[in-house]
Protein backbone atom coordinates (compact mmCIF):
# COMPACT_ATOMS: atom_id res chain seq x y z
CA UNK A 1 0.00 0.00 0.00
CA UNK A 2 1.11 3.37 -0.79
CA UNK A 3 1.75 5.57 2.13
CA UNK A 4 3.32 8.87 0.91
CA UNK A 5 0.85 11.63 1.68
CA UNK A 6 0.79 12.82 -1.93
CA UNK A 7 -0.21 9.35 -3.16
CA UNK A 8 -3.36 7.51 -3.33
CA UNK A 9 -4.47 4.82 -1.39
CA UNK A 10 -4.36 1.92 -4.11
CA UNK A 11 -8.00 0.33 -3.50
CA UNK A 12 -8.60 -3.49 -4.38
CA UNK A 13 -12.50 -2.73 -4.45
CA UNK A 14 -12.99 0.81 -6.26
CA UNK A 15 -16.37 0.35 -5.47
CA UNK A 16 -15.06 1.87 -2.24
CA UNK A 17 -13.25 4.74 -3.32
CA UNK A 18 -16.23 5.94 -5.86
CA UNK A 19 -18.60 5.83 -2.74
CA UNK A 20 -16.55 7.22 -0.32
CA UNK A 21 -15.74 10.10 -3.40
CA UNK A 22 -19.42 11.12 -3.49
CA UNK A 23 -20.95 13.88 -2.06
CA UNK A 24 -24.67 13.07 -1.33
CA UNK A 25 -25.85 16.37 -3.47
CA UNK A 26 -24.06 14.52 -6.65
CA UNK A 27 -26.40 11.07 -5.67
CA UNK A 28 -29.77 12.89 -5.13
CA UNK A 29 -29.35 14.60 -8.44
CA UNK A 30 -27.85 11.52 -9.97
CA UNK A 31 -30.17 8.09 -8.49
CA UNK A 32 -28.06 5.61 -10.53
CA UNK A 33 -24.98 6.59 -9.45
CA UNK A 34 -25.04 4.25 -6.51
CA UNK A 35 -24.44 5.26 -2.73
CA UNK A 36 -23.25 8.62 -1.39
CA UNK A 37 -20.59 8.97 1.15
CA UNK A 38 -22.53 9.46 4.41
CA UNK A 39 -22.12 6.17 5.88
CA UNK A 40 -18.38 5.38 5.20
CA UNK A 41 -17.96 8.93 6.59
CA UNK A 42 -20.06 7.51 10.10
CA UNK A 43 -17.32 4.67 10.04
CA UNK A 44 -14.51 7.06 9.55
CA UNK A 45 -15.05 9.36 12.13
CA UNK A 46 -14.90 6.92 14.61
CA UNK A 47 -11.92 4.96 12.69
CA UNK A 48 -10.04 8.36 12.85
CA UNK A 49 -10.45 9.26 16.29
CA UNK A 50 -8.89 5.84 17.45
CA UNK A 51 -6.00 6.50 15.08
CA UNK A 52 -5.45 9.46 16.40
CA UNK A 53 -5.87 8.80 20.00
CA UNK A 54 -3.34 5.69 19.52
CA UNK A 55 -0.78 8.04 17.68
CA UNK A 56 -0.73 10.11 20.43
CA UNK A 57 -0.92 8.30 23.27
CA UNK A 58 3.04 8.08 23.04
CA UNK A 59 3.89 11.89 22.18
CA UNK A 60 1.98 13.66 24.74
CA UNK A 61 3.00 13.91 28.62
CA UNK A 62 -0.57 14.02 30.17
CA UNK A 63 -4.48 13.61 29.96
CA UNK A 64 -4.78 17.31 29.25
CA UNK A 65 -2.61 17.57 26.51
CA UNK A 66 -3.43 14.56 24.56
CA UNK A 67 -7.47 16.09 24.83
CA UNK A 68 -5.80 19.37 23.98
CA UNK A 69 -4.10 17.91 20.61
CA UNK A 70 -6.59 15.49 19.69
CA UNK A 71 -9.37 18.57 19.47
CA UNK A 72 -6.62 20.25 16.97
CA UNK A 73 -6.14 17.00 15.12
CA UNK A 74 -10.09 15.93 14.33
CA UNK A 75 -11.63 19.47 14.29
CA UNK A 76 -13.02 20.82 10.92
CA UNK A 77 -10.14 22.97 9.42
CA UNK A 78 -7.47 19.90 10.12
CA UNK A 79 -9.46 16.99 8.64
CA UNK A 80 -10.38 19.50 5.63
CA UNK A 81 -6.43 19.80 5.23
CA UNK A 82 -5.21 16.52 5.14
CA UNK A 83 -8.25 16.22 2.53
CA UNK A 84 -6.16 18.86 0.26
CA UNK A 85 -3.36 17.20 0.89
CA UNK A 86 -4.92 13.85 -0.57
CA UNK A 87 -6.63 16.10 -3.25
CA UNK A 88 -10.14 14.58 -2.90
CA UNK A 89 -11.56 18.23 -3.10
CA UNK A 90 -10.46 17.46 -7.22
CA UNK A 91 -12.00 14.29 -7.21
CA UNK A 92 -15.37 14.69 -5.17
CA UNK A 93 -18.01 13.84 -6.56
CA UNK A 94 -19.92 16.93 -6.44
CA UNK A 95 -24.21 18.02 -7.20
CA UNK A 96 -24.59 21.00 -9.67
CA UNK A 97 -25.96 23.05 -6.65
CA UNK A 98 -23.39 21.96 -4.50
CA UNK A 99 -20.69 23.40 -7.46
CA UNK A 100 -22.49 26.76 -7.69
CA UNK A 101 -22.05 27.16 -3.78
CA UNK A 102 -17.77 26.22 -4.08
CA UNK A 103 -18.29 23.44 -2.38
CA UNK A 104 -14.66 21.80 -3.26
CA UNK A 105 -13.13 24.81 -0.83
CA UNK A 106 -16.04 24.50 1.85
CA UNK A 107 -13.67 22.87 4.80
CA UNK A 108 -17.06 20.61 6.60
CA UNK A 109 -17.80 18.70 2.72
CA UNK A 110 -13.70 18.28 2.74
CA UNK A 111 -13.38 17.27 6.28
CA UNK A 112 -16.55 14.60 5.29
CA UNK A 113 -15.13 13.62 2.53
CA UNK A 114 -12.03 12.99 4.02
CA UNK A 115 -13.61 10.67 7.24
CA UNK A 116 -15.35 9.00 4.26
CA UNK A 117 -12.06 8.34 2.53
CA UNK A 118 -10.49 6.89 5.57
CA UNK A 119 -13.16 4.67 6.06
CA UNK A 120 -13.19 3.11 2.97
CA UNK A 121 -9.82 2.79 3.33
CA UNK A 122 -10.25 0.71 6.84
CA UNK A 123 -12.77 -1.79 4.79
CA UNK A 124 -10.81 -1.83 2.07
CA UNK A 125 -8.07 -2.96 4.13
CA UNK A 126 -10.25 -5.57 5.54
CA UNK A 127 -10.28 -3.74 8.88
CA UNK A 128 -6.21 -3.86 9.60
CA UNK A 129 -5.79 -1.13 11.99
CA UNK A 130 -2.03 -1.37 11.36
CA UNK A 131 -2.55 -0.42 7.24
CA UNK A 132 -4.87 2.27 8.09
CA UNK A 133 -2.46 3.73 10.52
CA UNK A 134 0.54 3.33 8.05
CA UNK A 135 -1.65 5.54 6.01
CA UNK A 136 -2.32 8.15 7.90
CA UNK A 137 1.06 8.61 9.81
CA UNK A 138 2.86 10.63 7.11
CA UNK A 139 -0.49 13.38 7.49
CA UNK A 140 -0.38 13.25 11.32
CA UNK A 141 3.66 13.26 11.69
CA UNK A 142 4.18 16.63 10.40
CA UNK A 143 1.00 18.19 12.03
CA UNK A 144 1.51 16.80 15.03
CA UNK A 145 5.12 18.09 15.54
CA UNK A 146 4.09 21.46 14.79
CA UNK A 147 1.44 21.45 17.50
CA UNK A 148 3.35 20.18 20.07
CA UNK A 149 5.91 23.02 19.40
CA UNK A 150 3.44 25.52 19.48
CA UNK A 151 1.94 24.22 22.67
CA UNK A 152 5.54 24.25 24.07
CA UNK A 153 6.11 27.93 23.05
CA UNK A 154 2.69 29.25 24.28
CA UNK A 155 2.62 27.84 27.18
CA UNK A 156 6.37 29.29 28.20
CA UNK A 157 5.29 32.65 26.81
CA UNK A 158 2.36 32.49 28.66
CA UNK A 159 3.75 31.37 32.68
CA UNK A 160 6.74 34.04 31.53
CA UNK A 161 3.36 36.77 30.97
CA UNK A 162 1.74 35.50 34.21
CA UNK A 163 4.63 36.04 36.37
CA UNK A 164 4.99 39.57 35.16
CA UNK A 165 1.67 40.65 35.28
CA UNK A 166 -1.13 39.25 37.85
CA UNK A 167 -0.34 35.99 38.55
CA UNK A 168 -0.81 32.22 37.70
CA UNK A 169 -4.16 31.94 38.78
CA UNK A 170 -5.95 35.76 37.63
CA UNK A 171 -4.65 35.41 34.18
CA UNK A 172 -7.52 36.47 31.89
CA UNK A 173 -8.82 34.48 28.98
CA UNK A 174 -7.33 36.81 26.48
CA UNK A 175 -4.09 35.56 27.63
CA UNK A 176 -4.54 32.13 26.83
CA UNK A 177 -2.64 31.02 23.38
CA UNK A 178 -5.61 28.71 21.56
CA UNK A 179 -7.42 30.13 19.46
CA UNK A 180 -9.89 27.22 19.37
CA UNK A 181 -12.64 28.06 22.14
CA UNK A 182 -12.92 24.50 23.49
CA UNK A 183 -9.44 24.30 24.10
CA UNK A 184 -9.08 28.03 25.38
CA UNK A 185 -11.89 26.99 27.91
CA UNK A 186 -10.73 23.28 28.72
CA UNK A 187 -6.78 25.75 29.83
CA UNK A 188 -8.66 27.62 31.62
CA UNK A 189 -10.71 25.13 34.11
CA UNK A 190 -7.93 22.58 33.91
CA UNK A 191 -4.85 25.65 35.95
CA UNK A 192 -7.85 25.97 38.41
CA UNK A 193 -8.07 22.74 38.92
CA UNK A 194 -11.92 22.41 37.94
CA UNK A 195 -11.20 19.20 35.13
CA UNK A 196 -11.87 18.94 32.09
CA UNK A 197 -15.54 20.93 30.95
CA UNK A 198 -17.97 18.20 30.46
CA UNK A 199 -20.34 18.73 27.20
CA UNK A 200 -23.74 17.66 27.19
CA UNK A 201 -26.28 16.95 25.05
CA UNK A 202 -29.47 18.47 25.84
CA UNK A 203 -31.43 18.46 22.39
CA UNK A 204 -30.97 16.59 18.98
CA UNK A 205 -33.59 17.99 16.63
CA UNK A 206 -33.95 15.68 13.32
CA UNK A 207 -35.56 16.99 9.98
CA UNK A 208 -37.53 14.71 7.44
CA UNK A 209 -35.95 16.51 4.87
CA UNK A 210 -32.52 14.79 3.70
CA UNK A 211 -30.97 18.26 2.15
CA UNK A 212 -31.23 19.51 5.53
CA UNK A 213 -29.37 19.37 8.47
CA UNK A 214 -30.64 18.56 11.86
CA UNK A 215 -29.85 21.08 14.92
CA UNK A 216 -27.52 19.68 18.01
CA UNK A 217 -27.90 21.46 21.25
CA UNK A 218 -24.87 21.27 24.06
CA UNK A 219 -24.41 22.72 27.65
CA UNK A 220 -20.93 22.87 29.17
CA UNK A 221 -20.55 22.19 32.79
CA UNK A 222 -17.52 22.99 34.86
CA UNK A 223 -16.75 22.44 38.48
CA UNK A 224 -20.89 21.35 38.67
CA UNK A 225 -21.51 25.48 37.24
CA UNK A 226 -23.65 25.01 33.42
CA UNK A 227 -23.12 27.69 30.98
CA UNK A 228 -25.61 28.89 28.44
CA UNK A 229 -26.20 26.94 25.53
CA UNK A 230 -24.70 26.38 22.44
CA UNK A 231 -26.92 25.50 19.35
CA UNK A 232 -25.75 24.62 15.33
CA UNK A 233 -26.29 21.87 12.87
CA UNK A 234 -23.37 19.39 13.27
CA UNK A 235 -21.71 18.39 16.95
CA UNK A 236 -18.60 19.98 17.13
CA UNK A 237 -20.27 23.05 16.15
CA UNK A 238 -22.70 23.37 18.80
CA UNK A 239 -20.18 22.19 21.39
CA UNK A 240 -18.02 24.87 19.98
CA UNK A 241 -20.81 27.39 20.78
CA UNK A 242 -21.22 26.32 24.11
CA UNK A 243 -17.60 26.72 24.89
CA UNK A 244 -17.67 30.42 23.45
CA UNK A 245 -20.66 31.12 25.53
CA UNK A 246 -18.95 30.14 28.47
CA UNK A 247 -15.43 32.07 27.82
CA UNK A 248 -18.33 34.73 27.43
CA UNK A 249 -19.47 34.71 30.91
CA UNK A 250 -15.98 33.82 32.45
CA UNK A 251 -14.29 37.17 30.64
CA UNK A 252 -17.10 38.70 32.12
CA UNK A 253 -17.03 37.70 35.28
CA UNK A 254 -13.22 38.17 35.07
CA UNK A 255 -13.65 42.26 34.60
CA UNK A 256 -16.38 42.50 37.10
CA UNK A 257 -13.67 41.40 39.58
CA UNK A 258 -11.13 43.33 38.53
CA UNK A 259 -13.29 46.40 38.66
CA UNK A 260 -14.36 45.75 42.24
Amino acid sequence: MTKSIFQDWIFRDENLQKEALTHKTYAYENPMSGNHNEKLEFLGDSVISLIISNYLYNKCKNEGELTMMKAKLVCKKTLAEFASELNLEKRLKLGKGALMGNARNNDKILEDAFEAYVGAVFLDAEKNFLEVMEFMEPLLEPKVEKLLQEIKNSLENNNDESKSIIGPQDVSLTKVPHEDPINKLQTWSQRRSFGIPKYQLVENKEVENKLLQPQFTFEVVINQVTYPQGTARNKSEAKKMAAINALNIIDENLKLDKDK
